[in-house]
């Protein structure tokens, strides 16, 4: 079928239609056209249309679910709430094991995550709860030498990465929503390592198969096959792709392809390969590590430079003490969120970005697109031929839904952060404005929290806002070239020149109208990348940045206007 080199077949951990060469390649050469292979389910005589996946919705019963069991102490509480919540206990049972509210069976998890679980993650859940209580509602005489601020920031912030896993879970398909209550191997570790944005999606490439089965899931969102549809290229570009290795499932050549052409599927892969395989969270772990031990260590330096007692001077004062640090710790985890945020914005704009440099001549570097050393002519994409825009437009499509499950589940941490940090804000307001009760480290604590959180945050915008005007700059390239085609038609027509130029010229226009359509629709107006659910653009970021800077500057004037002062010791002086 192929001359191509191509790499072994991995695996595939798809709940409904699983990739397949044998499968793709016997329905590829059952369609006649280009058209059908872009209404995949009509197209297919194999499988019904319920066995294909469909786009991600958020499901509110997921969420809420999970944040009950999220926020329910784990092995005792948790457990029981999945008791009553889940239709059987059997099922009850395999959420208990897979959501890891009570992990004791190997066969759900390994050894060394269930050491881990009742060796770290429950006490902790347990010792911040406990704590909270404990500040909240022990007579101040007994907990003279906490403040409770502090306790209640370190359990805010255990609370939003349980919002985040809330998110995470509504963002779940149905069919792996309904195998996490299925016994093991239906779901198990791996499964969950790979559905997370750490593990998972933070490198994709570490976890074979994982780009074959969110490229085919994007497919199927849109009812495309990528692999019957083909792009013309020259014959220097074709012999020299053929040389190159890609993935089994998506092959420079199948039934659809002619001598001079390569199926789209070939294309879309490997951009992306070229693009996810980097390692991006590299350039920032200088930031990252630094950053992480910021938060818990302000409190410590800031207790010490005034002499103040670190821990308490009492069983209870050291045990909150202790919490509060155990959650600032946390914060880690809200950075690596925030910065996945913004490693996958930039990855979807560089991915989008080479997608549009393949239809500006002279085209995309070969060495952009595969690991060439030599010097080879650049991969082009005519879109004066019919055969191209029909091509580009449907790889445009699959690419937007590529990684669905995960893209939409970063729109949403990053909002989630952005209000943290808004909130935090507020928060520092309102100890300022009241004058309540705090010691100085809190302040400081606070600040340090809007300043990491909301950066992370405005970065993670700011790559959101490049992906988003990248629609933008692709449509505009589009009119331009619909203005020459049309102005080359009637320089053909004045002529008399050959009618099957003229009709080519046409086609290719008439494409190109409705690629200008569905990018401004789809793109730009009904699906954009979006912010607190906000398209994308600089009026957004400028309006947070306005809101948290004012906020600042308010709470700056609250410490002026109230004349707030500290002991010795930096306890507030009412």
């Amino acid at each position: 079928m192929t001359d191509n080199k191509v790499s072994e077949i991995p695996e595939s951990y798809l709940s409904l239609r699983q990739p397949s060469v044998e499968h793709d390649e016997d329905f590829i050469s059952g369609i006649n056209s280009s058209y059908e292979a872009a209404k995949l389910r009509s197209a297919s005589k194999q499988k019904g249309a319920e066995n294909f996946h469909t786009p991600v919705k958020f499901s509110w019963s997921a969420f809420w679910k999970t944040l009950i069991y999220e926020n329910l102490p784990p092995v005792l509480i948790s457990p029981i709430a999945a008791l009553i919540l889940e239709d059987t206990p059997s099922r009850a049972w395999h959420v208990i094991q897979n959501r890891s509210l009570c992990a004791i069976s190997t066969k759900h998890h390994s050894l060394a995550y269930i050491i881990a679980s009742w060796l770290v993650t429950y006490p902790a859940s347990w010792l911040l709860t406990t704590a909270l209580v404990l500040a909240l509602f022990t007579d101040n005489e007994l907990i003279r030498n906490i403040d409770t601020f502090q306790i209640i920031l370190a359990y805010l912030l255990l609370f939003v990465r349980r919002l985040i896993i809330s998110v995470k879970y509504a963002y779940f398909r149905e069919e792996d929503l309904e195998r996490l209550c299925l016994p093991a191997p239906d779901w198990d570790e791996n499964k969950t390592n790979r559905r997370l944005i750490g593990p998972g999606w933070s490198k994709p490439t570490d976890n074979p198969g994982l780009i074959e089965d969110e490229i085919t899931c994007a497919m199927d969102e849109n009812d495309i096959c990528l692999q019957g549809i083909p792009m013309e290229l020259d014959d220097t570009n074709i012999n020299d792709l053929l040389n190159e290795e890609s993935s089994p499932l998506f092959p420079s050549k199948t039934s659809a392809t002619k001598d001079n052409e390569i199926a789209s599927g070939f294309f879309l892969f490997n951009i992306i390969m070229s693009v996810y395989k980097k390692d991006f969270v590299k350039k920032y772990r200088l930031i990252l590590y630094p950053t992480m031990l910021l938060i818990p260590a302000t409190p410590f330096l800031v207790r010490y430079f005034y002499g103040a007692s670190l821990f308490g001077t009492t069983g209870i004062e050291t045990m909150i003490s202790v919490a509060s640090i155990l959650g600032f710790l946390l914060g880690f985890q809200l950075l690596f969120f925030g910065l996945v945020c913004s490693i996958d914005f930039e990855r979807r704009y560089e991915t989008a970005k080479k997608i549009g440099e393949m239809v500006k001549y002279p085209g995309l570097k070969f060495s952009e697109l595969f690991e060439s050393k030599d010097d080879k002519k650049p991969v082009y994409l005519d879109l004066q031929k019919r055969v191209n825009v029909f091509a580009w437009m449907n790889i445009r499509k699959v690419l937007r839904s590529f990684g669905e499950t995960f893209y939409l589940r970063i729109e949403g941490y990053t909002s989630i952060l952005i209000f943290y940090s808004l909130f935090c804000v507020g928060l520092l307001n309102l100890i300022v404005w009241t004058e309540m009760r705090h010691h100085i480290s809190t302040i400081f604590v606070i600040v340090a929290i809007i300043a990491i959180i909301s950066g992370i945050s405005l970065l993670a915008m700011y790559k959101a806002i490049r992906l988003q005007s990248l629609s933008a700059e692709h449509r505009d390239f589009v009119r331009n070239e619909l203005f020459i085609i049309e102005e080359e038609i009637w320089e053909l027509k004045l002529a008399n020149a050959s009618q099957e130029r003229i009709i080519d010229l046409e086609s290719a226009k008439a494409l190109l109208e409705q690629v200008d359509e569905s990018i401004n629709y789809k793109e730009l107006i009904y699906k954009p990348t979006t912010i607190v659910g906000i398209a994308a653009n600089n009026g957004v970021i400028g309006s947070i940045l306005g809101l948290i800077i004012t906020g600042c500057l308010l709470s700056v004037q609250g410490f002026v206007t109230t004349g707030i002062e500290y002991d010795a010791l930096g306890w507030f002086k009412f």
